[in-house]
């Protein structure tokens, strides 16, 4: 049975997409360390792929989820649910955590001002640290689902590179990933309208077309996809 609150129930449903939730994490596995600042963690189901860690701090801004991932995780004692706003000054405070890997899956299109998000992950990161990030991909894409998630934007390469340049961050890497998944996305917000996501079509993607998409974008990467993935390094120059 899923919520009636409209952010949890999508991510609900999302949560059974266990294949292409791998298949994300596969694309940037060698990357993260020890201490993880996880941004925008929802209901934490990418928090699960790093409970092995010294420790993981997932955010979100939004109390349902936090308290969701609290009781998720209650018992782990290396995982602190925060309620927190990454592009607010108060962000800065992460610091203390000492991460050596921030992880913002899915999460930077709902922030309004991202370029002071960037700017504050910047600040928080060791210098070195990784900043590990994936959105959705091309303008001509928002539609009605993104606009009944709170999506503010969608990023194309030049954009976002451009983005974490400008906060200090050496790109390791900048991909599009997921390029089947693109058409069914236009179908479904720009076409049809739908208003959330369909559990039977995530269902389907996930067990009949990640297991051969995921294969053949490891030998070629797409020119294009439904998601852009990045991994900045923090150098020497941080944000002012």
């Amino acid at each position: 049975m899923f919520s009636d609150d409209p952010v949890i129930r999508d991510l609900e449903i999302m949560a059974g997409a266990v294949n292409y939730r791998k298949w994300i994490y596969s694309r940037f596995d060698k990357y993260p360390g020890q201490r993880i600042i996880e941004i925008g963690a929802g209901i934490g189901n990418f928090t699960e792929l790093f409970l092995d860690r010294e420790i993981v701090v997932p955010l979100d801004n939004y109390e349902p989820c936090v308290a969701y991932m609290k009781r998720r995780f209650s018992g782990r004692e290396n995982v602190i649910p925060l309620k927190m706003d990454i592009s607010s000054p108060e962000a800065l405070t992460l610091s203390r955590y000492r991460p050596d890997t921030v992880v913002c899956i899915n999460v930077l299109e709902h922030v309004s001002d991202d370029a002071a998000a960037i700017s504050n992950i910047s600040k928080v990161l060791e210098k070195g640290g990784m900043f590990i990030l994936l959105v959705p991909a091309f303008q001509f894409l928002y539609g009605s689902i993104d606009r009944l998630v709170g999506h503010y934007h969608r990023y194309n390469k030049r954009e976002l590179k451009g983005k974490l340049t400008e906060a200090g961050f050496n790109i390791k890497e900048i991909f599009y990933m997921n390029s089947v998944a693109l058409f069914g996305w236009f179908l479904n917000n720009r076409i049809l309208k739908r208003r959330e996501e369909s559990l039977k079509q995530v269902l389907f993607f996930d067990r009949f077309i990640v297991p051969w998409l995921k294969n053949l974008e490891g030998i070629v990467r797409p020119p294009f996809g439904l998601s852009l993935v990045a991994v900045g390094e923090r150098g020497d120059k941080n944000a002012e």
